[in-house]
Formats: structure tokens, C-alpha cells, sequence
């Protein structure tokens, strides 16, 4: 009998253990897993989950893409980016929305900015200028494989 509840205990934790879920950003305290700085800004940090359920946090979009290119971590599972509307709220990368405009300086310089939503995204291009693109374009960008 208590062989059965160990072994059952430990199939648990080890469910638990490799739940693929986003993880918290600490913001002021965690540090961005590609350049290394404290991530801050809550509008253009991003988040890559893999099927394992370690997380990759990162202080900004393209830091996240950046990493990408060179990854050689367990296959993504999730890829996350803040929705510039909704500050420290993280999204779908895959369905969200991109600009690019100099009117926003994101944390690394690339001006790049994610919208969960087109016609916010879309608004922002009409106020300030500027490049919008999907998740697509934005890998095609970076030379990363869909």
C-alpha cells in the first residue's frame, strides 16, 4: 500500500513540477535571460515557455527574438509578450499584433511594441508612424523558421 501512494506521489509532483504555464516577472528584480538587464519595463517585456515548463523571461520583444535565433533550450511551448495597453498583462505572441515606430523606444532600441489587439496596434500606427507587422513578418525579421 504504501509503495502505490509513494509512486502516485511522485507521478504528482512530477505533473506539477513540468506544468507548462507563464511564469511571474518579478519586474525591478528578474533579469532578462538574453542581455542580462533587470527587467523594468512592463510594456515590452516578453516570456518564452518551454514544453518542459521553464520559463525565459525577458526585458523586450526583441531581446526575446534575439534569443530565438540562437536558442538551444527544450522546444517553446509558449511564446509571451506584454501588451503595450494593458502594462505587465502577457499575451499570445503568436496572435498579437507588432509596431515598429520611433515614437515608442522599447528596452534594447528596436522600437519594437506588441498589441494583443489589431485595431490598438492599428491606432497607434495612425497617431505615431511607424511599421506594423504580425507574428509571422516579425519571425520572417529575424530569420527564425515558422
Amino acid at each position: 500500500m504504501f509503495e502505490k501512494v509513494f509512486q502516485f506521489a511522485c507521478v504528482l509532483i512530477l505533473a506539477i513540477g513540468c506544468e507548462v504555464k507563464p511564469a511571474e516577472i518579478r519586474y525591478g528584480t528578474d533579469a532578462c535571460h538574453f542581455c542580462k538587464m533587470t527587467i523594468v519595463d512592463k510594456q515590452h517585456s516578453a516570456e518564452v515557455v518551454t514544453i518542459k515548463g521553464k520559463a525565459f523571461k525577458y526585458d523586450a520583444v526583441e531581446c526575446m527574438m534575439n534569443d530565438l535565433v540562437q536558442w538551444s533550450e527544450a522546444e517553446p511551448q509558449l511564446y509571451l509578450v506584454a501588451d503595450y495597453s494593458n502594462p505587465g498583462i502577457l499575451v499570445d505572441a503568436s496572435v498579437s499584433q507588432y509596431l515598429i515606430s520611433d515614437k515608442i523606444p522599447s528596452p534594447m532600441g528596436a522600437f519594437l511594441t506588441a498589441f494583443e489587439a489589431k485595431e490598438l496596434r492599428d491606432s497607434s500606427l495612425w497617431e505615431l508612424g511607424g511599421e506594423s507587422k504580425d507574428w509571422t513578418q516579425l519571425r520572417k525579421d529575424y530569420n527564425l523558421k515558422n
